[in-house]
């Protein structure tokens, strides 16, 4: 998969979920989001050549930051302002599987890749 590296820099809180319960507190992206998307598309499309059912939400580039253990989510208190980031060069990334179920949610890396021209 051919991605050059491109620059990332972090900035603004979301949330997701609703009516008062969020299941998840993430970082916004203010600089590299059309790199994302991109590399977001070709990952997808090797997923489904791969025979992998396809990633029905839209994609929405953030970082999270904390996640609900409770199913229906969580009442969320007051955020205080996320400090200014520099930002960085991405140069790779790595393929994670999400495995959730009871208890906190686990990461487990399935493959680095290098960014090249």
């Amino acid at each position: 998969m051919r991605q050059e590296p491109f620059d990332l820099r972090l900035r603004g809180t979301g949330t997701f979920g609703g009516r008062g319960h969020v299941r998840v507190v993430w970082l916004g992206v203010a600089e590299g989001g059309e790199p994302l998307r991109e590399l977001a598309a070709k990952s997808e499309s090797a997923c489904r050549a791969a025979g992998l059912p396809p990633e029905e939400r839209p994609f929405r580039a953030h970082l999270t930051l904390a996640r609900a253990t409770q199913r229906g989510g969580a009442n969320l208190p007051p955020l205080p302002e996320p400090p200014e980031l520099s930002g960085w060069r991405a140069e790779g990334f790595v393929l994670y599987e999400s495995r959730l179920g009871k208890g906190p949610a686990v990461y487990a890396p399935i493959e680095r890749f290098r960014l090249s021209r």
